[in-house]
């Protein structure tokens, strides 16, 4: 998603933790906008930003929907009315499906049930929004007094479960996360939930809502946890104002991965093995990132990542930031303009890693303190710890080994005194390698590596 070199700068926001100074966008932009960050009423009352077709991003000024182009500076630039999205009556973010044509949005009927619409780009124009069809939860059904129906683990009467809020789309349009307070389920107060689309053979639109929670790691609180927005299908980033933040809504990550469950059948004594999602422990980002004021809806592209805040100092109720280069200073700044100071060279490999095994050779672990005492002549940088494996094995067989890889080593460097939110591991299989035909066993050990190299460069 994200290119090299300055355009990583404006794009550490979609990595596993960071401390990047942040200010509004350009002036032309920021001018004369306000938005409302008020929920006295029912209807929800903040109106954030969302990405668009061909990258754009849009919001909202009062009732009106506005359009912006990011610049060749990173700015946001041809501001224009989006009159195509005008009356569809959406509420807080929207998740755009570029694939499918279609746009997915929570909107509140007459009676006060948020849940959530889909309308289809067609003809030049959306179709009417129809509800979407959710698995077990908004299906027409004929009331029977006093009588209850239990589908899935949700029980609900007639009045259906409603309650969705700020969808973002993620895995290609096949899942849609979305914030909800439904009665069932929940940890307390709105939390992150997502939906799956389901199978044409089993005729069914959406899956059953999942709580982004699990027995493992509980990503919910019980709190508000709200904004959820999905960089590469294994970063969640979202705002929550739970207990241990600096006030208000605040920005958190969690990263998603997959594990192996085995369980044995008593009865024949087969093993059977099911891969789940579980999400790491959500990391707080920092004081540089974060305020005492209201942090929330971040959202990236290519080119930049945004975020809004009402914190001190801002041109209006809520403001549009984005992150700004390492500067000497670390407290949020609102400027028309920027320059990117560019750090250092860095890269390290470490090629310690046996055919299909994780972990390092334990004779090469002490050669981890030479580079610990090297990344720490960077004490502004981002490091991005890459794992590699060989070209034996199946490509998602490999992803999945070189995560563990990587993983490993960032470990290994936490463990030795590193700031956690400095380091971001990512597995790349065999999508990179040292030697691309590699033959002998010793041009397949140079594959078999980590790579540790400064983002912000």
């Amino acid at each position: 998603m994200f290119a090299n070199s300055k355009k990583i700068v404006l794009s550490l926001i979609a990595a596993v933790g960071f401390a990047l100074p942040s200010f509004a966008v350009h002036e032309e932009f920021t001018e004369g906008y306000e938005f409302s960050s008020s929920q006295a009423s029912s209807k929800m009352q903040e109106r954030p930003m969302s990405l668009y077709r061909d990258g754009k991003v849009v919001f909202f000024k009062g009732d009106s929907v506005y359009m912006a182009r990011i610049g060749d500076t990173y700015e946001l630039v041809d501001i224009e009315p989006c009159p195509e999205l005008q009356d569809l009556g959406i509420e807080g973010t929207f998740a755009y499906d570029q694939k499918r044509r279609t746009i997915y949005f929570a909107k509140t009927d007459e009676v006060g049930n948020s849940d959530l619409y889909e309308a289809k780009w067609m003809g030049g124009s959306y179709t009417e929004p129809v509800k979407l069809e959710i698995q077990g939860l908004n299906k027409v059904r004929k009331p029977i007094k006093g009588s209850s129906t239990v589908t899935a683990g949700w029980t609900y009467r007639y009045n259906r479960i409603s309650g969705f809020f700020n969808p973002s789309i993620a895995k290609g349009g096949d899942r849609i996360y979305f914030s909800a307070d439904f009665p069932k389920k929940s940890f307390g107060g709105r939390d992150i939930w997502y939906i799956d689309r389901g199978k044409a053979t089993d005729n069914t639109r959406w899956k059953m809502p999942e709580n982004a929670s699990d027995s493992i790691i509980p990503m919910n609180s019980n709190a508000r946890d709200d904004y959820a927005w999905c960089y590469n299908d294994t970063l969640l980033y979202f705002a929550s104002n739970r207990g241990g933040g600096y006030g208000g809504l605040d920005i958190y990550v969690s990263h998603l991965k997959t594990i192996t469950r085995e369980s044995t059948d008593t009865t024949t004594g087969q093993v059977n093995k099911q891969e789940l999602e579980i999400w790491d422990t959500p990391v707080h980002l920092d004081s540089v990132f974060n305020s005492s004021s209201n942090d929330y809806n971040l959202i990236g592209s290519p080119k930049i990542c945004l975020y809004m805040s009402n914190r001190t100092g801002g041109k209006g109720s809520d403001d549009i930031y984005r992150p700004a280069p390492f500067v000497a200073t670390r407290e949020p700044e609102l400027i028309p303009d920027f320059t990117i100071d560019e750090p250092k060279g860095f890269h390290w490999v470490l090629m310690f890693f046996d055919f299909n095994v994780a972990t390092m050779k334990p004779e090469y672990e002490a050669q981890l303190d030479e580079l610990v005492s090297a990344m720490n002549e960077f004490p502004g940088a981002i490091f991005e710890v890459s794992g590699h494996t060989d070209a034996r094995g199946s490509d998602t067989y490999n992803i999945k080994l070189s995560q563990k890889r990587a993983d490993y080593i960032r470990n290994m460097l936490i463990n030795r005194g590193l700031d956690p939110s400095k380091l971001v591991s990512v597995g790349r299989g065999f999508h990179d390698p040292v030697i691309p035909n590699a033959q002998s066993e010793a041009e397949h050990e140079q594959n078999r590596r980590a790579d540790i190299k400064i983002l912000n460069e």
